[in-house]
């Protein structure tokens, strides 16, 4: 049955014909008192309309037949008489003499009613036979001025009266029109009350029909049911409390079967105790992990299962070996926790257990492989530092040798051969260079390279890295700045790392700016670590796209891979001198843009500048 079949059940039905019914009675009897009083005034204000035109009219009317009533003048009167009632309002038209008797009229005569004349306008209504009658006295005119045909002013003569009789047609065809018109709008404003009304009382049964069906379910033992909350008044509201009440029973509710489910879905080992420590239910996975029967564990002691010397287990995690029914040992991860009834009594207790074989042989592999990993690094890193070795003893003595002979072709006409020494011997150098970086690498990764922390003086640091790399900068044709405040001149690093880490950064710079700027700047700043001394490298080459800023300090990285680069390089300058300043408490940052240049930072300790002073005094 559907919501709206149900909202046409005897007792929706009575309600929402109960509500119409209200509202329509409401609304009809306010329409019609107010539709009354309206047409009532309304009707009022047309009657004096028409008594005041009718007024005016027979005024009018006196002051023309003025002259003619004093003369006697029958057909003048006529005529004035015959004129007047040619408009249709006008029902009878009558000039009487001072006695009431008639001397001339017009229109419906039977309508005339005879009578004495009153001195003053008088207005009759006849509401019977539907008009107003008006009687207008005729005065006799002012002897002082004749010729204006003034009424006389001071104790009068009536020469006659006019009696007119108004019809009140107009004025009811128009209160009949209204009464239609208030009729046809308080249907219309009864349709639109009664559809507004039925609609707003349909929207409210049918959340309460839903409601009701809501209701009969629970009832039934379906707990598992919500009703729908598709509003925020005062239904809504109701609604969330038949939620709240059905999630309240059924936390408290719960049936036999409702556990048994949960015990059979659970991933882990789950057994029940009593306080005694003897099993009193087990899960199915239990069973199978430990390879027994119901029947045999349920009233076992649950601290046989474990190994015999290991105590009852915490309610924290614990590592635990269950033994299995034939023999076997398997790893658990296992907690305890008690179990109280609701009166806060111990009623037992709950042992949780995870199998554990899976994540120990993954652990194993795990640690197989990195093993493996470690050996294999030592392993290169040992090949490296033994090839390094090796190949500094020939390099020395070619690097030796070349010395030698460019000092025996030291003449004017041996200049070609003494270039090719020349080249020979710089080749050495750079070679020599790469063969140190390499051992330098092996050396760190090995866990081999120590720091010997000293005082430095950064100033004299950078002197001699401008006098190393003052070939270089004059040959890409840069303009190589330094700065150094006396305030900050002072690191606490290990001088020959630190040197050749200040040198890579700034030969780099050099390598990739052609005729730009380098400027190296030291500065100390101070932070909740400590204090630091910090050596910033900024140039206005090439820069470094924010891709290739990941790899920049990874060994044997370069930011430009192809076998076509211009710029030439091993890529370990910067690994190596970052590792450098990690030792010594330190690190490299770099801020780069593509076209625009970059920035290198590092920072080192700074020296306490008393001790940093005596240092350098003794040195």
């Amino acid at each position: 049955m559907s919501l709206f079949e149900r909202l046409k059940s005897p007792f929706s039905r009575s309600l929402l014909a109960q509500g119409l019914a209200a509202t329509i009675a409401l609304h009809t009897t306010s329409a019609c008192v107010l539709l009354g009083l309206f047409l009532f005034v309304q009707g009022r204000a047309l009657e004096q309309q028409l008594e005041l035109r009718g007024e005016s009219m027979g005024r009018f009317l006196a002051d023309e037949i003025q002259f003619a009533l004093l003369v006697g003048d029958r057909n003048g009167m006529q005529r004035a008489l015959n004129a007047s009632s040619s408009s249709a309002d006008v029902l009878f038209l009558e000039i009487v003499n001072p006695s009431g008797q008639r001397i001339c009229a017009a229109g419906r005569a039977d309508l005339i009613s005879s009578g004495a004349i009153a001195g003053a306008t008088r207005v009759v209504r006849d509401a019977g036979r539907g008009f107003i009658e008006i009687q207008t006295p005729v005065w006799s005119p002012n002897r002082d001025s004749l010729l204006d045909w003034e009424p006389s002013a001071g104790n009068p003569g009536v020469l006659g009266a006019l009696r007119m009789g108004i019809s009140m047609d107009q004025q009811r065809r128009m209160l009949r029109g209204m009464l239609f018109g208030g009729a046809g709008v308080i249907l219309l404003g009864l349709a639109i009350m009664c559809g507004a009304q039925y609609w707003g009382l349909r929207r409210l049964l049918l959340p309460l029909a839903a409601l009701v069906d809501f209701s009969r379910r629970v009832g039934s033992g379906d707990l598992g049911q919500r009703a729908p909350v598709e509003r925020a008044d005062e239904v809504g509201q109701l609604a969330q409390a038949f939620n709240t009440m059905v999630q309240q029973l059924g936390e408290t509710t719960v049936s036999r079967d409702y556990i048994d489910n949960v015990l059979r879905s659970m991933g882990e080992s789950l057994i029940l105790t009593a306080r005694s420590g003897r099993i009193q239910r087990v899960n199915p996975k239990t069973l199978e992990l430990l390879g027994y029967p119901e029947d045999e564990l349920l009233g076992r002691p649950v601290l046989s299962l474990i190994d015999e010397d290991a105590a009852p287990p915490s309610a924290t995690a614990q590592e635990r070996t269950y033994r299995t029914r034939a023999g076997q040992s398997v790893p658990v991860l296992l907690s305890a926790s008690e179990l109280r009834d609701v009166s806060g009594a111990l009623d037992g207790f709950v042992w949780l257990a995870q199998d554990m074989r899976e994540l120990k042989r993954t652990q194993a592999e795990l640690v197989a492989a990195r093993d493996a990993a470690q050996e294999a690094n030592r392993a290169k890193s040992i090949f490296l530092a033994n090839m390094s070795h090796e190949l500094r003893t020939p390099l020395n003595a070619i690097i030796g040798y070349s010395q030698m002979l460019r000092e025996d072709y030291a003449s004017p006409e041996s200049e070609s051969m003494r270039a090719d020494l020349e080249k020979i011997e710089r080749s050495g150098h750079l070679l020599l260079g790469l063969i140190n970086d390499i051992l330098d690498l092996s050396k760190i990764e090995a866990g081999r390279e120590t720091v010997t922390p000293q005082t430095v003086d950064v100033g004299q640091v950078l002197e001699d890295v401008r006098n190393t790399v003052a070939p270089l900068v004059r040959q890409q044709g840069d303009v190589l700045e330094i700065e150094c405040p006396e305030d900050a001149r002072l690191a606490y690093a290990d001088l020959s790392k630190f040197r050749q880490s200040v040198l890579n950064l700034v030969n780099n710079a050099c390598k990739f700016t052609e005729k730009g700027r380098i400027s190296v700047a030291v500065n100390r700043k101070s932070d909740a670590r400590g204090e630091w001394t910090e050596v910033h490298v900024a140039d206005t080459g090439i820069g470094i796209a924010p891709e290739h800023l990941a790899k920049l300090f990874q060994p044997f990285s370069q930011v430009d891979g192809s076998s076509t680069r211009k710029y030439n390089g091993t890529g370990l300058g910067l690994a190596i001198s970052r590792n450098f300043c990690q030792m010594m408490g330190g690190d490299i940052t770099v801020v780069s843009e593509v076209g625009r240049g970059s920035r290198f930072s590092i920072r080192v300790p700074a020296a306490k500048i008393e001790k940093a002073r005596k240092d350098v005094s003794h040195a």
